[in-house]
């Protein structure tokens, strides 16, 4: 039997593409199994939620959903194929960050009302979250926006940083 049938490299539904989804699902089976805390799961929360800012602002963009990229490493929204220009994909970076950030306000607002650890727990996995992305490492976020911003001023073209979405 070939081991692309039964152990299957790639697993693609609809818009979502699954990469290596035995270990994936294997190793995401054993972490989620031993998260007496209940952090982890809070803390996929936040990832996921990021990663629904940046499918909002490509929706925003191009009126089409991207593929997103299921790893044993995490969630990345493919793009290639895509024209974008620096303005659009600098928005489009900052967009993951962003809904982390508007998050965490809100726990914080909710959780300075009344306090609880899964309301702490949210906020900081939503700090967390976004200021890992902002780190300039490709291919996090914060190296998308700096190679967005350095093609512009490379550029020197007129696309504005603050309204991509004309």
């Amino acid at each position: 039997m070939r081991r692309g049938l039964l152990f299957p490299r790639r697993v693609q539904v609809g818009r979502l593409v699954f990469r290596d989804p035995l270990p994936a699902c294997g190793l995401l089976y054993l972490l989620l199994y031993f998260d007496s805390s209940q952090f982890l799961r809070i803390g996929l929360l936040a990832a996921c939620l990021h990663e629904c800012g940046h499918i909002l602002a490509f929706w925003t963009l191009f009126r089409r959903l991207p593929v997103i990229e299921v790893t044993v490493t995490g969630f990345c929204m493919q793009t290639r194929g895509c024209r974008m220009r620096a303005g659009q994909r600098f928005c489009l970076a900052a967009a993951g960050p962003a809904a982390n950030a508007l998050l965490a306000l809100l726990a914080w607002a909710q959780t300075s009302r009344q306090f609880t650890a899964w309301g702490a727990a949210f906020w900081a996995a939503n700090v967390l979250t976004g200021l890992f992305n902002l780190l300039p490492i490709p291919p996090l976020d914060g190296a998308q926006m700096l190679a967005a911003v350095l093609e512009r001023r490379r550029t020197g073209r007129n696309d504005k940083l603050h309204s991509p979405f004309k």
